[in-house]
């Protein structure tokens, strides 16, 4: 049972940024609860450590610039994850982190790596537009279905438009939906090996300069 006074409010996140700055360290959530995290159009001097964080409501990084990492790994979001715009100079960290609704990173730039193993979400997964300077890594990550009243969100990994200068490996990944690549380009490989993909794989007009390995993966149908 969660207790109020044990969630952090916005004024207890803002006195963690607040200090974190003038001591000159990352930002420290490891293991608290938020009632939420909006960090909306900001300019963050340093990391922002959420491993095994539990938020009760929304993460939102929109427009956001952040000097280090962002470490989500083990946590868990009770709503969504939106970080559309948002600039990582770090990693993007999400192992085994679950997201109990989307996760959206639309036209986000990330400098490090985004290392999402065992992720798991609860509707859509959008890469649409981001611009990777390294991996993603989706290695037994699990993107579901979401069920709401009276409305499905599909569990579909949309990376239309992405420019991702390292690999991308989903590796033994499941997606209740479509994977949706139209127009990606991947500088080096992409691994979905043991992969199980419900719904489409679409790769049209991808441009993927190293190997596509489809060993032992399932899918309704390959668009090319």
């Amino acid at each position: 049972m969660v207790s109020e006074k044990d969630i952090l409010t916005q004024s207890d996140i803002e006195e963690e940024i607040r200090l974190a700055a003038l001591q000159e360290r990352e930002i420290n959530f490891s293991g608290k609860i938020l009632s939420s995290l909006i960090l909306q159009k900001r300019n963050v001097e340093t990391g922002i450590n959420l491993k095994d964080a539990i938020v009760m409501h929304s993460v939102s990084l929109e427009s956001t610039s952040i000097k280090g990492n962002v470490d989500l790994s083990g946590a868990v979001v009770k709503e969504s994850l939106y970080a559309g715009s948002v600039n990582i100079e770090g990693d993007l960290l999400l192992i085994d982190a679950k997201i109990n609704g989307v996760l959206n990173l639309i036209n986000s730039n990330i400098k490090g790596a985004i290392n999402g193993s065992g992720l798991i979400v609860s509707g859509f997964l959008s890469l649409a537009k981001i611009q990777a300077k390294n991996d993603i890594i989706l290695r037994q990550a699990k993107i579901n279905d979401a069920y709401h009243v009276g409305l499905i969100v599909k569990g579909d990994v949309y990376m239309r438009d992405a420019f991702i200068s390292g690999n991308f490996d989903a590796n033994e990944a499941f997606i209740e939906g479509s994977l949706d690549m139209v127009n990606a380009f991947v500088a080096n490989n992409v691994s979905l090996k043991s992969a199980k993909i419900n719904g489409s794989l679409i790769v049209k007009n991808a441009n993927i300069k190293g190997n596509l390995d489809l060993t032992d993966s399932k899918y309704q149908e390959i668009i090319k």
